[in-house]
């Protein structure tokens, strides 16, 4: 059964003129938030690396996997230009073309997208309360598939974990 983290970039400085918002960077509280998301991760993982990490082109995004990489092992990180600002229909064409030899896969993006993928694979009713209200910047959620990639959609995921947010 496949494993999914889906990890909210964490907090990104404001936007300042000049700087498109695809180029912003995280925000010093957005820094300190890392560790304790690959910490979380970490404890999810069974203790071998991850298999992917798919993560949107934003500086933020990418600062963000960045800084859960150095504590936490993975295979292989693609940089998707198709994750930054994904909708939901977008990100789950994207964890579909996964292989079935993928057992772990971490993906690194946005919000509304990410928060409307989470309820969407656990479905709203089987979502924590806190879940419902929003997925938090560096917020992350763990949850196992049924039963493989080119199968993922609505209602196909149960929750193992939700949390920490900075």
């Amino acid at each position: 059964m496949p494993r999914l983290f889906i990890l909210r970039h964490a907090k990104s400085a404001p936007s300042a003129h000049g700087i498109p918002d695809h180029d912003r960077p995280l925000a010093p509280r957005g820094r300190r938030a890392l560790a304790a998301v690959a910490t979380e991760i970490d404890s999810h993982r069974g203790g071998r690396p991850l298999d992917v990490v798919l993560c949107s082109t934003a500086t933020r995004a990418r600062q963000t996997a960045a800084g859960v990489l150095a504590t936490v092992a993975s295979r292989e990180v693609r940089d998707d230009s198709r994750l930054y600002l994904a909708d939901v229909e977008q990100l789950l064409e994207v964890l579909a073309e996964l292989p079935d030899d993928i057992a772990t896969a971490l993906v690194c993006g946005h919000n509304p997208g990410l928060h409307e993928l989470a309820l969407t694979l656990i479905g709203n009713d089987a979502a924590p309360a806190a879940l419902r209200q929003g997925l938090p910047t560096a917020g992350l959620v763990v949850v196992d598939l049924e039963p493989a990639w080119t199968s993922i959609g609505p209602g196909t995921a149960t929750l193992i974990a939700f949390g920490p947010a900075d």
